[in-house]
């Protein structure tokens, strides 16, 4: 295997061509600053507004998180909906859920207006349980779809599995539709030649420096915005103290080698392709993509939340070696890429959308996990400086450790560092969370 990322490796077969850095100093009505999902779903929200837009992007559009994740469109990310009903209870369950389901909306809006190419499939989604707790997840799983109202959901045992999936060792699974598969970086590589064709300005390899006032430095210039929207990944401290607030988890892809058709008959024996993943701590996740290759991803416990990157292929081998336990007839299958990516996340698991508490017109999406987080993010921070969004999402993420519940308080980090303090939250959230005490106030707003 080499270190090398599969969907930059697709871009070779299109020719989106690369923005030019900047190198004046100009004015503009919004900044963007950051091409992933996030800043490239507010800058189309502009789209037609009447307002001169800018985006910067340190590497290409898609370059780092968003062009680097397996591309699964479903509302799961960090969260079953299982544990979101424990923590919330069925109708705030229910509303969380439905606000990445927007975010998967708009993406499928996107992709058929402006006929983008990006491998966009239909791919139900599949959980899949391991042992007794296995089960138990996904029996848990579609019982809560069941409470919250939802119809399109279908449980199956370690017998009936068979009929979607041959594999070995799976307790039972719980599949649900209106989810999909994509390639990220193609589709974020396509929103740009839409955005410039829509009279916004995009400049790529352009790192920006500092923000002061209203304006965005970078090495060779500057813009000058009445509104910055703020939408990066691993931001440093010394960038904006907003950064202490997320920390990363690392995880990693890997693609496989063309599957022939009797190994994809194997794989899938009804013809229908499914996007899964397993009910472990540390779960592996896995899809079919452009080609018959199979994307695989996952991780360890000691390296998610290691305080620097790992890069050596020792851990998506052990994630290999035990997917093939599960699927033996795929044991021969070579994965000839890698590649490691680092997730923002907040401590809770929920992404936060905030202004700056010293400057009202400088915004910031942080800790989004998931590509219809993003997408539905980006999306609902410009309608709010429209003034068109619809404010009954904003109670559930819109606020710092002030105004959400947390096991660890960001104080803790001085004593146990900020990776174990936040392996700790995120594990607690996850598993252990209710929140009764301690509901989001139906009236705070950051907007």
């Amino acid at each position: 295997m080499i270190v090398q990322n599969w969907w930059i490796t697709t871009a070779l077969k299109h020719n989106d061509g690369l923005c030019l850095p900047l190198k004046q100093n100009i004015e503009c009505d919004i900044l963007i600053v950051g091409g992933g999902m996030s800043g490239i779903s507010a800058a189309a929200a502009f789209i037609g507004k009447g307002l001169k837009v800018v985006v910067l992007e340190k590497n290409v559009l898609g370059g780092s998180s968003s062009g680097r994740s397996a591309g699964f469109l479903t509302p799961d990310s960090e969260l079953e909906l299982s544990q979101l009903v424990r923590r919330y209870g069925l109708k705030k369950a229910r509303e969380i859920w439905d606000i990445p389901t927007k975010g998967i909306t708009k993406i499928k809006q996107n992709v058929e207006r402006f006929g983008l190419s990006c491998d966009f499939r239909v791919q139900d989604s599949l959980f899949l349980g391991i042992g007794k707790s296995g089960w138990k997840d996904v029996k848990d799983e579609m019982e809560s779809r069941h409470a919250v109202g939802f119809t399109n959901q279908q449980l199956y045992d370690r017998k009936t599995l068979s009929k979607l999936i041959q594999s070995e060792g799976y307790s039972g699974g719980v599949v649900y539709d209106d989810c999909y598969g994509i390639n990220p970086f193609q589709y974020l590589q396509g929103m740009k030649k839409v955005l410039i064709e829509n009279n916004i300005q995009v400049y790529e390899s352009t790192e920006v420096k500092q923000i002061k006032d209203n304006v965005a430095y970078t090495h060779a210039g500057s813009v000058k915005a009445q509104t910055i929207i703020c939408a990066i990944d691993k931001m440093q401290h010394s960038f904006n103290p907003v950064a202490d607030e997320v920390f990363h988890a690392q995880t990693f892809l890997s693609i496989s080698e063309p599957l022939n058709d009797k190994e994809l008959h194997d794989l899938f024996p009804s013809g229908k392709e499914y996007q899964m993943w397993d009910n472990t701590l540390v779960y592996s996740y896995w899809r079919l993509v452009d080609g018959n290759r199979l994307l695989l991803g996952g991780g360890s416990a000691l390296t998610s939340f290691a305080k620097h990157a790992h890069y050596k292929p020792d851990v998506i081998s052990g994630v290999h070696q035990n997917f093939k336990k599960h699927f033996p007839y795929l044991k021969k299958i070579q994965f000839i890429q890698y590649w490691p990516g680092l997730i923002d996340t907040t401590r809770d698991l929920l992404p936060t959308i905030v202004r700056d508490k010293s400057n009202p017109n400088l915004h910031f999406i942080l800790g989004v996990v998931g590509l219809p987080w993003a997408s539905f993010c980006g999306n609902f921070l410009a309608e709010n400086i429209l003034g068109t969004a619809h404010t009954d999402d904003q109670k559930y993420f819109t606020y710092l450790s002030d105004r959400r519940y947390f096991a660890l308080a960001t104080y803790w980090e001085k004593i146990l560092g900020k990776s174990i303090l936040f392996s700790l939250n995120n594990l607690w959230a996850k598993y252990y969370q209710k929140d009764e005490k301690h509901q989001f106030g139906e009236n705070d707003q950051d907007f």
